[in-house]
């Protein structure tokens, strides 16, 4: 029974340690893009200054609203991957996690309840078998 239940608690941290790795991951890349939305989105406003002083504003208005579209488009990428690597991919991961221990808890529960069972009627057959002789 002990060996059972170290082996539980070994599945358990490599589980955790999955999501943990996964979720560190997950922030990871949510920085890596952080950063190259604003180095991008520096230059392509830098580029629009640069343009619209260069140029008549007339020339390049339509400029203007292609940037403001990629930009706000962008950022709302941005929020939505934030809201992933920060808010809802650990707490769906953590209800997931969480309804499978209890599913493993209830099936172990089960099998106890089976074993005993088995050992009770074992037992009265053997006193069955006892009274008989």
């Amino acid at each position: 029974m002990e060996d059972n239940t170290d082996i539980q608690k070994e599945i358990a941290n490599t589980e955790e340690e999955v999501q943990i790795t996964k979720t560190a991951n997950t922030r990871r890349a949510f920085f890596i893009h952080l950063s190259i939305f604003i180095l991008s989105a520096a230059i392509i406003w830098i580029l629009w200054y640069l343009l619209n002083n260069a140029f008549r504003p007339e020339l390049t208005g339509g400029l203007l609203k292609v940037c403001l579209c990629l930009s706000l488009l962008w950022l709302i990428a941005i929020i939505f991957h934030y809201l992933i690597a920060f808010k809802w991919t650990r707490t769906h991961a953590e209800k997931e996690v969480s309804k499978l221990r209890k599913r493993r808890d209830k099936q172990l529960e089960e099998i106890r309840a089976l074993k005993q069972e088995i050992q009770q009627n074992a037992d009265s057959l053997n006193q069955e078998g006892e009274q008989k002789a």
